[in-house]
């Protein structure tokens, strides 16, 4: 088993300290790019249950493909977003899960997709 070292900013607390999460690789999917990883804490609720509020995710910067039912960092509004793609009839959204920010729907067109989310880690 390797271990896996990735440093992050907590941009979400006040001292924004440089902090590591670590863990196994045997954790990725086969066809992950180890080499193109990078961690990003989420600021709020919008895709819960499945990546919390405060949650660590693990990103894929190599990944943009993007695939139906596939979370994806992406950016719009001079924001970054984590979504869920959605293939619907009309083309590809991105999506919230929680019900309540359903109103957050982006066109594929009108971002653009950084990177492929491909863990999450719940803070305690």
């Amino acid at each position: 088993m390797s271990l896996i070292t990735l440093e992050y900013i907590d941009t979400l607390d006040a001292d924004n300290e440089k902090k590591v999460l670590e863990f196994s690789s045997d954790l990725l999917d086969e066809h992950v790019n180890q080499a193109s990883l990078f961690v990003i804490k989420v600021d709020g609720k919008s895709m819960q249950p499945v990546i919390k509020d405060r949650s660590l995710v693990v990103a894929d910067l190599s990944n943009t493909k993007v695939e139906d039912a596939g979370i994806y960092l992406v950016y719009n509004d001079n924001k970054m977003w984590i979504k869920q793609a959605k293939k619907e009839p009309e083309g590809m959204k991105f999506v919230s899960i929680n019900k309540a920010f359903s109103y957050l729907i982006y066109d594929a067109e009108d971002v653009r997709v950084v990177a492929k989310a491909v863990l999450s880690f719940n803070t305690l």
